[in-house]
């Protein structure tokens, strides 16, 4: 009975241990993409220094506005986070125990991380300024131009996976791995893929280039500091982080690298490998793939009216749905036929 306690215990160790990596891991993707953008955009990156010290934020003394309910300010953005890790601890990609594996994995992993969003809001309201409401309000309207297409994807993936013959449950985060599957598909299924691709990175949060992921920019809320502004600002980066990786995971080559893992004669049958290539691969959309598909949607939008630019995802989001459809309705013609 022991033994079996110590062996869980060590496994969800590892689990934490992997899911710390994670985070320290998107930290270092956002201020790799700051020193990018200060080599290529200097003024952007504000003179070429990155805008982004996590440490610095953690030394400095806590200090909120003279009108912020304190303990809703100081306690709600760790209530966010805690659910954001929530989100890691049910990912396959970031542990190998994940904690939800019911099938229906993908609508509750949006749904804890809208839970980790309403506590963000909370801490932004429970500051009592006006220009913590508007970054309120500014992260709502983020926050709903990412899900609309990326609940689209998952929608549409699952209905593809449906006609596919999927035996599994088509709404388990498992079931989203289709780089195999691109592989046959028409030209359809593939547009409408990179499309949804295109929509989702374009819209992974974040207020702007200068500011990367991050949630407050530097000189805004000055009077809100310490460690929740610290905590906040982790948030942003790591909830755009784990945004990226899911939509990696849809066209990584998992099987591939497990079976370079095995050839290598690896321990763990290829796990190792696929864990340390997957978040590398992450690393690189974060800090190359975002910003281009940011540029493309910007490039498409720019000669547009003003107020027909920010329909763009949305058309976006809208042709990937029918591409996909239009696939499934190949695949049932072709099963039709024999």
């Amino acid at each position: 009975m022991s033994s079996r306690i110590f062996i869980s215990l060590f496994q969800y160790f590892n689990a934490w241990l992997l899911i710390a990596f994670v985070v320290a891991l998107a930290a270092v993707s956002e201020k790799i993409y700051f020193r990018v953008l200060a080599a290529f955009r200097p003024k952007a990156a504000g003179g070429g220094r990155p805008s982004v010290n996590f440490a610095r934020w953690f030394r400095s003394p806590v200090a909120l506005p003279g009108g912020a309910r304190v303990r809703t300010a100081l306690f709600c953005p760790v209530l966010a986070f805690a659910a954001l890790l929530t989100v890691c601890a049910c990912l396959p990609v970031c542990t190998y125990i994940p904690i939800i594996d019911n099938g229906a994995d993908v609508v509750q992993l949006a749904q804890f991380m809208l839970l980790s969003e309403v506590f963000v809001l909370v801490s932004l309201y429970a500051a009592g300024t006006e220009e913590a409401l508007e970054i309120a309000r500014a992260e709502m309207r983020n926050m709903i131009r990412f899900l609309i297409p990326f609940m689209a994807a998952c929608a549409s993936i699952a209905a593809y996976l449906i006609k596919n013959g999927l035996d599994t449950d088509p709404f388990s985060f498992n079931s989203f791995s289709l780089f195999g599957q691109m592989r046959s598909m028409s030209w359809c299924g593939v547009a409408g893929m990179l499309l949804f691709m295109l929509a989702v990175l374009s819209q992974a949060p974040q207020r702007g280039a200068s500011s990367g992921t991050l949630l407050l920019e530097e000189g805004e809320l000055p009077d809100y500091g310490g460690a929740p502004r610290g905590i906040l600002q982790i948030w942003s980066v790591v909830r755009s982080f784990i945004v990226v990786a899911v939509m990696t995971y849809i066209v990584f080559p998992s099987e591939l690298m497990g079976t370079f893992g095995e050839s290598a004669a690896i321990a763990w049958s290829g796990q190792a490998v696929n864990f340390v290539v997957f978040w590398l691969s992450v690393a690189a959309m974060r800090v190359a793939a975002v910003p281009l598909c940011r540029a493309v949607v910007a490039a498409v939008e720019r000669p547009l009216p003003a107020y027909a630019r920010g329909g763009v995802v949305y058309a976006l989001t809208a042709a990937a749905v029918l591409l996909l459809w239009y696939e499934g309705i190949v695949l049932s013609m072709e099963a039709a036929a024999f």
